[in-house]
């Protein structure tokens, strides 16, 4: 390690501290921008670079460096995104929170030759915005931003730990597998994209049917019976009602543990569910009122609508004992307990 080299490594020792403070400071930062953005983040991966790390690079790159502050990533984030057409919103927001050096800045997702594959990131070399808010020792440190969505993560990820870095000295076979698998990546990249988005539009037209009252033809799956309790007019009214007997506040949870059940009950579509509300509304309340209406609950889940119409389901409809039983274990998991709340319902309600 020459002079020069030796200076570098000096001032990073004396610097390092600050790159800690910098990096607490960036990845708080970068957690606000995609909880404002109302991204849904991956991982933020950061880290400030190690002094055998550092070392490295300078043996193998020392020339280009005249000082610490010529290399741009001592402190390095990488903001993971679960959808690639999320790290644009993101990468808009990254800058307008930092000073952007686009000299040293890269959107590899332009840079990539048609013809082949790769890491597809958006890599920014960044600064604090000197704005009054952090001090000098901080705005003067640049560091690096890189934003990638998830299936490009694993291909970095994969790159890294297998050692495959350039087109050099590796086996065309393994090559042409990599090349295989990043494009199959980037394919699942905007699968995923397409899923979220229809996923997105099912999510809606079930919205608004539900709203219309039109819905009675669409399975019962985690989005449609989620819309069913959040905005059908009759459920609301059940659960005003249930509200109202208990004097307790509804507290809105997600329905998907009742999923099977529904299914067991051979309750398939939001049609059969309204039916359901219609012929077991009135044993329904008189189980909760019998149950609950004494009881000191402040707060009550959404989701008891769907017991008591389940359990009021299991009575009028004549279930036999063993099969009672079999119902609430799917809940329950404990066959004494089943047993003994089936044959509480035969002799409260059987008749």
């Amino acid at each position: 390690m020459n002079a020069k080299e030796k200076m570098i490594m000096e001032e990073y020792r004396e610097s390092k501290p600050d790159f800690e403070r910098l990096e607490k400071e960036v990845v708080a930062i970068l957690q606000d921008i995609a909880d404002s953005c109302n991204i849904q983040i991956y991982a933020i991966n950061h880290r400030v670079k190690e002094e055998k790390s550092l070392a490295g690079k300078l043996e193998r790159k020392g020339d280009k460096y005249s000082s610490l502050s010529d290399i741009t990533d001592i402190l390095g984030t990488r903001v993971v995104c679960f959808f690639s057409d999320e790290v644009d919103k993101l990468a808009a927001q990254i800058e307008k929170r930092f000073d952007v050096d686009w000299n040293e800045s890269i959107d590899k997702r332009k840079y990539l030759d048609v013809n082949t594959f790769g890491y597809l990131s958006v890599h920014y070399i960044c600064s604090l915005k000197p704005n009054g808010k952090y001090p000098p020792e901080l705005i003067n440190k640049r560091f690096e931003v890189q934003m990638c969505s998830l299936m490009q993560h694993i291909w970095a990820v994969m790159e890294h730990d297998l050692g495959y870095k350039t087109k050099f000295g590796v086996p065309t076979a393994v090559k042409r597998d990599f090349f295989r698998l990043a494009g199959l990546l980037e394919i699942a990249d905007e699968h995923f994209v397409s899923i979220r988005d229809s996923v997105s539009d099912y999510t809606k037209e079930v919205h608004e049917r539900i709203i219309a009252d039109t819905a009675g033809d669409i399975p019962i799956d985690s989005v449609s019976l989620e819309e069913y309790m959040n905005n059908s007019k009759s459920m609301q009214n059940f659960l005003r009602t249930i509200s109202n007997v208990c004097e307790a506040e509804i507290s809105k949870e997600n329905p998907d543990n009742y999923l099977e059940q529904l299914d067991w009950l051979k309750k398939r579509t939001i049609g059969d569910l309204q039916q359901m509300l219609a012929d077991n509304y009135s044993l329904a309340m008189q189980m909760i009122e019998k149950l609950l209406a004494t009881s000191d609950l402040d707060i009550l889940s959404s989701t008891v609508a769907l017991r008591f119409l389940c359990h009021a389901e299991l009575v009028n409809k004549r279930y036999g004992r063993e099969l009672m039983v079999d119902f609430l274990m799917l809940s329950m998991k404990d066959r004494e307990r089943a047993e003994r709340y089936a044959d509480n319902l035969i002799k409260e309600y059987g008749k």
